[in-house]
């Protein structure tokens, strides 16, 4: 397998995806501002996409792996539909505040850059070509540790506008490639 020369990894409730509280109902799914237009972008510009996302309503008890799974493959589809594609999704389980003690502490929930580096090793990617893109300090956390570019979106404008300037600024060789 050939090592891919970067990626952008991405968050996805609040970064790409409204967060309403534990989203795990594909009735609930939706885009923040321009995230479509955003995966649609990074696709044209043949950038690979992974989500990572902490998923600690699944320790807590509050849905299942399987809603989990559901609101997953339905952002998948989402995703092509817009013209966008997402490579692999990551996700932590684990709470500390999880019913089950065993699912209380792990080595992968986000600020861990574990999830990231295990999508890399399994991709090939090159982290220090690649961008994580998160709304929470853990999110660029992770990516800074992992060795990557993060940006921490905040909201204020919107997902494509700061797709459109990361692949202007990260990903421009690719551009001029054949």
């Amino acid at each position: 397998m050939r090592q891919l020369p970067g990626a952008v990894f991405l968050d996805r409730d609040n970064t790409i995806t409204v967060d309403k509280g534990y989203c795990h109902k594909v009735a609930e799914f939706q885009w923040i501002a321009g995230a479509d237009e955003a995966l649609r972008l990074l696709h044209d510009a043949d950038i690979a996409v992974f989500i990572v996302t902490n998923q600690g309503g699944i320790g807590r008890g509050i849905f299942s792996l399987d809603d989990m799974q559901n609101f997953h493959n339905h952002l998948l589809v989402m995703t092509q539909k817009a013209g966008g594609k997402i490579t692999d999704i990551a996700y932590c389980p684990h709470h500390p505040e999880a019913l089950d003690p065993a699912m209380r502490h792990c080595d992968c929930r986000k600020p861990s850059p574990n999830m990231l580096r295990n999508l890399a090793e399994k991709w090939q990617i090159d982290l220090t070509k690649s961008v994580m893109i998160g709304d929470r300090l853990s999110d660029s956390q992770a990516g800074d540790a992992a060795g990557c570019i993060s940006y921490l979106y905040d909201g204020t404008l919107r997902f494509d506008s700061l797709v459109e300037e990361i692949i202007k600024t990260h990903f421009s060789d690719r551009q001029s490639q054949p």
